[in-house]
């Protein structure tokens, strides 16, 4: 079987050997000329500057006494006040800077014991007895 197969297989390659061995017909050669870029379109001429036809007249009628008096043409808006009264201030000047000052006071004792000062040294206790003066309440 495997001769018979081999028979086969060899008389097919030899019958085919003639078709694969014909030369092939080439596809005529054409050649591709390249074709001409188109012409820029010509370049605009230029309109010449306009001319200045000096000032216009004047109408018939005269002119609007709008143009001839000096000032607005109508009275701008008054800008319109609130129904409510502006903010009032925290209090009194003088109270607002004994707060100002307590506020310091509190900050710089609070930078003491960022600091690692001893709540008990020299000036922790300085800056206690300013905050808890009976004038700065």
């Amino acid at each position: 079987m495997n001769r018979r197969a081999g028979a086969v297989l060899l008389a097919a390659v030899v019958a085919a050997a003639p078709v694969a061995a014909a030369p092939v017909a080439k596809p005529p050669l054409t050649l591709l000329l390249p074709m001409p870029a188109p012409a820029p379109p010509p370049a605009p001429v230029p309109s010449p500057p306009p001319i200045n036809p000096g000032y216009a007249p004047a109408p018939p009628s005269g002119l609007s006494p709008i143009l001839t008096q000096p000032g607005p043409v109508y009275q701008l808006p008054r800008p319109a006040y609130s129904a409510y009264p502006p903010p009032a201030l925290p209090g009194p000047i003088d109270q607002q800077k004994l707060q100002t000052y307590r506020t310091d006071l509190r900050s710089r004792l609070w930078q003491l014991q960022r600091q690692g000062i001893n709540p008990g040294s020299l000036p922790s206790r300085e800056l206690e007895q300013q905050l808890n003066a009976p004038d700065a309440q």
